[in-house]
Order: C-alpha cells, then structure tokens, then sequence
C-alpha cells in the first residue's frame, strides 16, 4: 500500500505488486505511508488505507488489474512454491495438484471460489478511480500516477526497466493451461472482474483479445 497527499495505491495479490511499489520507489516522494514488499500489511484494503491515514476518505484509489486467468493461474503456482502442504477447499494439498484440478474446482463451485471476493475485500463497493494495467505496467504507472505527481525523464527510463516478476509457468501461453470454455467459465463466475476488465483493457482473452 501507498499513500500520497492525493491518492491511495492498494496492493492487490497477484497483481504485480512488488514490481509497482519498486516504480513509486523511484519518485523519491515524500509519502504519508510506504509498505515494504516484506511487510504483512501490504496487501490491506481500502478500508485500512482510510483508518491508517486519518483524512485520506477523499482521496483517489488506484490498483492494478491483470488478467483473471493470469493471477488464477500465478495464485496456484504461488501456492506450489510457498504452501504445498497447505490444504485446498477440494481437501487435496497444492502440492499435489495439477493446475487443471486446481481451476476445474474453481470453476464447479462458485459460490465459494469466485475470483471476485478479491475486488470486494480490498474495495468494498466502490471501484478504483484509475487500474494500472499489468500488461503494460510501466506505462500505466507514468500516465497514471503522472497525473498527480511530476515524474522526471530519467525517473521514467528507470521505471521502463522494471518488469513484474513471474514465474517459469509464463512460458507457456494462457491457452496452454485453459481450455477456452473454462476461461469463459471463470469469467462468468466473476462478473465484476469480467466487467473491469471489459472495461479497462477493452475485451477479455475468451473474445479474441490477447491472452498475455
């Protein structure tokens, strides 16, 4: 989380996020609040961006946004790494699912899986005034954040070399790890994820759209 004199920047997971706080590192601004990658409450709401920062109610919001199969399928490979013992809602462990058990779990049963549980924990019922797109971060960030803090030239060459980080899963296409009708189908169990992402990148990947 970031917290300016103007705006809130909140660290949704799997958004890259660390990749995104390095940028506003390089703005040298003095903020009213900086979560380093390593601290537990990186990742709060919008409600604890307000009770952090007395006055900050009237603020602008701005998050990230990358693709709904993008961070389903980062989520599970993140749980591989870090959590392998760690149980799923099917009773399996991470470790020992493929992501085809994972995402046909997911997408059976909605009324607990949703994607969108996310947007609604870190947003409540308001959206974000402005969604920095992942696919092209570094330029999202400048026009972006641009509009309320004054970024040098050389600032914005270094934050053009900053690429979110990813893990060896992203070789391979979206449409490797999905059949297309599973795509529509986290899709349609996610409406407010499907709809910001109409939204903010023009289509989805089951569209036509790029999937990357």
């Amino acid at each position: 989380m970031v917290i300016s004199d103007s705006f809130i920047w909140l660290h949704i997971p799997k958004t890259a996020g660390d990749a995104t706080l390095l940028m506003f590192e390089e703005l040298r601004h003095p903020w009213q609040l900086v979560d380093r990658h390593t601290d537990p409450r990186k990742h709060g709401t919008l409600a604890d961006a307000h009770a952090r920062v007395p006055g900050s109610t009237g603020f602008a919001v701005i998050a990230n946004l990358r693709r709904l199969p993008d961070v389903a399928l980062s989520y599970f490979h993140h749980m591989q790494r870090h959590g392998p013992g760690e149980r799923f809602a099917s009773g399996r462990c991470y470790g020992e699912l493929q992501f085809s058990d994972y995402i046909r779990w997911v997408i059976d049963h909605p009324e607990t899986q949703s994607y969108d549980w996310i947007l609604n924990h870190h947003l409540g019922d308001r959206d974000a005034d402005h969604w920095l797109r992942v696919s092209s971060l570094a330029d999202s960030f400048i026009d972006v954040v641009g509009r309320y803090l004054a970024i040098p030239a050389e600032a914005r060459d270094r934050i053009r070399m900053i690429s979110a980080n990813v893990g060896p899963y992203a070789n391979k296409s979206l449409n490797a790890w999905y059949a297309p009708h599973e795509m529509e189908a986290l899709y349609a169990n996610c409406p407010r994820w499907a709809e910001t992402e109409r939204r903010i990148y023009g289509d989805l990947p089951t569209s036509g759209g790029a999937c990357r």
